[in-house]
Parts: structure tokens; C-alpha cells; sequence
């Protein structure tokens, strides 16, 4: 807690420069004279690594992870109710250094600390899955341009409640994937600028057989023409495998598509997807906040904060690849993900945590358990676990996990089950395990929320 303020003279000096005053200025509002953003950015990051990452007591880390050859991932493990929030999100928030990404389930951190944040010059942006009309405009669509991305985007959509183990026939979903493709492949083909969630619901529902007269389906006449400009169209590929399929067979499979996309045919869900305003590099440029709200009890939008979370992680390390010095984020972004097994699953994450430090990238992860870091991720968990340089566990019923603590600091299992309540353990690679308090965040949280 000891370098809370450290950075408030670093701030003073830039606070001149920021751009937060111009968020309420007119559309066609031209500054002159600004200092560049990367100048800006310059002093973020630097106040970023002269700061701590903050755990526990006696547990305060240096961010600047050139120097300490470690990355800043961090794995909190606790049942719920042990204070992963209140005692670990929270100070790390109250730094106010580097950009976040924040999973916000409830939320209630966005309506906490939100306006202490914007004081300390931090963009703000919702993206609102339990309540869109309350959200920025954001269309996953809009980053959807290679057979790569179309391949990856179809994947979390059909397949998000099989990789629960919970898919009765993987044949079914298999057929929609290829569905799936085909109509957003043909979208992309030509290029159809609308393109969007209704706009791929629509087109299923054009696939709809004429059984009556023996004609083709609308969706087969475009993609026949697709064909006729394109004799090589990837789409036209997908869509024959599907359309080779008996009537039975294929109106089954157009039936999973449908039902699959009629959660996000709501009035407001359509009004948050009609467009994008929202641009994952601008992160990197300048400080912002990224409050992620979706259900905890009402799992239907999980699909599409899973893409959310996706979409941003492979943005932000295809920008540090292509435009960044040293392929490295101008600003750090720390993605602080609670409920993580679960609603905040990231397509391939696996194996981007392994590479993400060099781009100035890391990860606070909140889960309940090790076992349900198992459920969600399968035998990759152990990748995860192994790629977080910091490992807190702050206690739980779970006696697997218990059992892996024990092994980690050299204790009795019933030592690590009946830990009080208030106390943790710290594991950080190179270090000895420390058994401490978890941090008093009063003075924090009221400093705070006394800006709500």
C-alpha cells in the first residue's frame, strides 16, 4: 500500500495534457497544440512500471517486469466471499496506472469507482451484455475479415456450451459450424458493410427450402451468383457441404442455427450491434477503463463476451505486432477477469498467456477453485496456472485445491483448509511462499467511491 500515491507527482505533470475535457466538446471539436499521444503515453507507461503491483501485506511486487524478468499475471483463487475483489481488484484499480479491460459482472465496480478513475484522467467505455441499451456500440462483426477470423468467431458461437461437455451430438454441431461460416464467409466475400448479427439471421432464414415448387432456396440463389463472380469463393466451399445434405438433415441443422442466434435478436441488442465504435488500439494510447458487464446467474450472453474478451486480447497483441515499437503496447493493458472459468472465456487463451508479456500485456484472473479452471479450460488449466507468476489463494472448501496448496508451501493439508478467514498464501516464481493478512482496503474504497 506503501506507493499508492507514488505516482500522483507524474500525473500532476501531465495532467495539462489530457484529453478527457474534450469527451463532452461537439463531434467537429479540432484542438491545436496538443501534446502528442505518444509523449503521453510515454509518461503512462513509465508511471506504470515506478508502480507496484499490490497483493497482500508485505506483498508488493514491482509492475516493471523487464526488471524483475517475471510477468505481472496473477491467479487469485477463493471461494466465494473471501474478498478477490474488495481486497485484490480494488487497490490494484485505486494505482490508476496502465489501461484495464475489467470484467465487471454485477456492475458495480463501473458504478464505484468509475468516476475516480475519469478523475485521474482515464477514459471510460462500457460494453453492457446484460443491459445494451445502457452500452457503447459494438459489432464483433466488424473485426471479422479472414477465414482465420471467421473460423475462430463460428467456433465460440456454436460450440460454447460443448466445450462444458454438455453438446449431445457433436455431428449437429459440427453442420452448424459449416453453416455458420458459409454465411458470414459470404458476407465477407461481398464485402456487405451492414454486416452484423441480424444481418447473418436473416440469411439463415432465406435458407428456408421451397419444398413445394422444387426450387432452390434464396440463400442458394446467392450463393450461386457468389459462385458465378467467385469460382473459388471459400464460402461457396462451406456452404455445398451443408447444402448436400438431405432435406431432413439440413433443415435440422439450419433449425440449431436459428435457435442458436434468436438470443441476440432483442430490439436493444440490435441497436448495440448495428455498429462499432469502439477501437481496441486506442487502449494502448491512451489510459482507459473497459468495464465488461454480463450476468453471473443469466449465462445466455456468455458467447458474446467470450468474443468480446477474445477479439481484444488478439487485437491488442496484433497491434503491438505490426505498429509498436519493440512490439510492445505503448500504455500497458492489464485485463482483470473475475468469474474467469466461466462467463470470461477466451478462445485460445492457453496459449496467448504465454506470449502476451513481451507485448505489455497481463491478466488478473478470479476463480473459485482449481477444479473450475478444469471445467472451463480442460487439461490446459495447467498452462494457465504455470504461466501466472503470482498465485494467491485466499482459501475454500475445494479440497483438490487445497491439496495443491499444501504441496506448493510445504504444509499439512488441514493447515491450508482451516486458514482463517482474512489470511492467504502468496506464491511468487523465485520466492519463498509467504503466509500473511489480506490488505485493508477501507481507506481506498472510501477515497473512492467519496467521487461516485
Amino acid at each position: 500500500m506503501r506507493k499508492f500515491y507514488a505516482v500522483q507527482k507524474m500525473e500532476a505533470e501531465k495532467a495539462e495534457y489530457t484529453q478527457e475535457t474534450l469527451l463532452d466538446m461537439p463531434a467537429d471539436f479540432k484542438p491545436v497544440d496538443l501534446t502528442p499521444w505518444e509523449d503521453i503515453a510515454k509518461m503512462d507507461n513509465e508511471a506504470f512500471n515506478n508502480s507496484e503491483l499490490l497483493i497482500a501485506e508485505g506483498c508488493s511486487y514491482s509492475l516493471n517486469d523487464m526488471k524483475t524478468r517475471l510477468n505481472n499475471n496473477v491467479l487469485v483463487v477463493g471461494g466465494s466471499g473471501t474478498g478477490k475483489t474488495r481486497t485484490i481488484v480494488t487497490p490494484n484499480l485505486y494505482q490508476a496506472v496502465g489501461s484495464y479491460i475489467v470484467s465487471d459482472p454485477k456492475g458495480s465496480l463501473q458504478k464505484k469507482y468509475g468516476r475516480y478513475l475519469k478523475s485521474k484522467g482515464y477514459r471510460i467505455r462500457s460494453i453492457d451484455f446484460t443491459h445494451p441499451d445502457r452500452s457503447a456500440h459494438y459489432n464483433p462483426m466488424k473485426m471479422v475479415s479472414t477465414t482465420q477470423d471467421i473460423i475462430r468467431i463460428t467456433d465460440v458461437l456454436v460450440n460454447e456450451k460443448a466445450s462444458h461437455g454438455t453438446s449431445a451430438d457433436p455431428f449437429w454441431d459440427s453442420m452448424t459450424t459449416i453453416f455458420l461460416s458459409a454465411v458470414i464467409g459470404y458476407l465477407v466475400e461481398t464485402n456487405d458493410k451492414s454486416m452484423n448479427f441480424s444481418t447473418i439471421l436473416n440469411l439463415v432464414r432465406m435458407g428456408d427450402r421451397r419444398e413445394e415448387d422444387s426450387k432452390e432456396s434464396e440463400l442458394a440463389e446467392k450463393f450461386r451468383q457468389l459462385r458465378m463472380k467467385n469460382p473459388d469463393s471459400w464460402a461457396c466451399a462451406q456452404f455445398d457441404n451443408v447444402d448436400a445434405s438431405p432435406d431432413r438433415t439440413y433443415d435440422c441443422i439450419r433449425a440449431t442455427l436459428a435457435a442458436k442466434f434468436a438470443k441476440f435478436d432483442s430490439k436493444e441488442l440490435q441497436i448495440m450491434m448495428s455498429s462499432n465504435d469502439f477501437d481496441f488500439a486506442s487502449v494502448a494510447q491512451q489510459k482507459t477503463v473497459v468495464f465488461v458487464t454480463v450476468s453471473d446467474t443469466d449465462r445466455s450472453m456468455d458467447a458474446l463476451a467470450n468474443i468480446f474478451f477474445t477479439q481484444a486480447m488478439q487485437a491488442l497483441c496484433d497491434y503491438a505486432d505490426n505498429f509498436c515499437e519493440d512490439s510492445r503496447l505503448p500504455i500497458p493493458v492489464r485485463f482483470i477477469l473475475d468469474d474467469f472459468a466461466s462467463n470470461c472465456k477466451i478462445e485460445e487463451f492457453p496459449r496467448m498467456i504465454s506470449t502476451i508479456r513481451s507485448r505489455g500485456i497481463s491478466v488478473m484472473l478470479m476463480i473459485q477453485s482449481e477444479a473450475q479452471l478444469r471445467q472451463g479450460y480442460g487439461f490446459d488449466d495447467m498452462t494457465i496456472i504455470s504461466n501466472c507468476d503470482t498465485y494467491v489463494y485466499l482459501g475454500g472448501n475445494d479440497v483438490d485445491t487445497a491439496q495443491s496448496v499444501s504441496l506448493r508451501c510445504d504444509k499439512m493439508l488441514r493447515q491450508v483448509l482451516y486458514m482463517p478467514v482474512g489470511a492467504c498464501w502468496v506464491f511468487r516464481r523465485g520466492s519463498q511462499p509467504v503466509y500473511t493478512k489480506l490488505l485493508d482496503t477501507r481507506e481506498c474504497i472510501y477515497e473512492m467511491e467519496m467521487c461516485a
